[in-house]
């Protein structure tokens, strides 16, 4: 009996240490975060320049997105999409070292994951990339989404998207999934909502 206790007493002081120290972390931890992956750009062949012009517009987004950057060209924004950067050089956006060519049209259906509507800022599905999987929520698209560009509804059972105006002023429902667009306008778009 004694040692089922002092068992249980153990495995109690554990969870309550690590409860305490996420806590002590997350109250430690800003907003948004970027970490410096410089060194891994760096050995990827891309220069100080390269690296510092990458590093600015991600954390460009992650000042009005709120966030966390995960790689050298990705960040984890406060609704749990994922934005994506074209590595310099590249037309496409893709995970750094996922091994995909960023100059190859087909990289970005792979970006797009099953179950996901993703946006791109160019036509084409060129320049960075978003993708977004939660429901019925509005998911205000990044920032430079101004005009031009395309998107992709790669959802789950045939659903659709929904988008939205300033003041969450309705547009227009996408087609059923599977469907792409490689020229959208992203003009009068400030917000989507998947609708599943």
């Amino acid at each position: 009996m004694r040692v089922r206790i002092g068992a249980a007493l153990g495995a109690a002081l554990v969870s309550l240490a690590a409860v305490a120290t996420a806590a002590t972390q997350a109250d430690a931890s800003p907003a948004s975060t970027s970490a410096d992956f410089t060194p891994q750009l760096r050995s990827a062949g891309f220069t100080a320049q390269q690296s510092a012009a990458l590093q600015g517009e991600i954390d460009r987004d992650l000042a009005t997105l709120h966030g966390r950057q995960v790689t050298p060209n990705q960040i984890v924004t406060g609704d749990n999409s994922v934005i994506t950067y074209p590595l310099p050089g590249d037309k496409y956006a893709h995970a750094f070292g996922d091994g995909l060519n960023g100059n190859d049209p087909r990289t970005p259906f792979e970006l797009c994951s099953y179950g996901a509507f993703c946006g791109w800022k160019y036509a084409n599905y060129e320049g960075k990339g978003f993708t977004h999987a939660d429901c019925a929520d509005f998911y205000e698209i990044p920032n430079g989404f101004n005009s031009g560009g395309s998107w992709m509804n790669n959802q789950t059972h045939h659903y659709t998207t929904s988008f939205w105006g300033k003041g969450y002023t309705y547009l227009s429902t996408s087609p059923k999934a599977y469907y792409a667009q490689p020229h959208g306008n992203w003009h009068p778009v400030w917000y989507i909502s998947n609708d599943c």
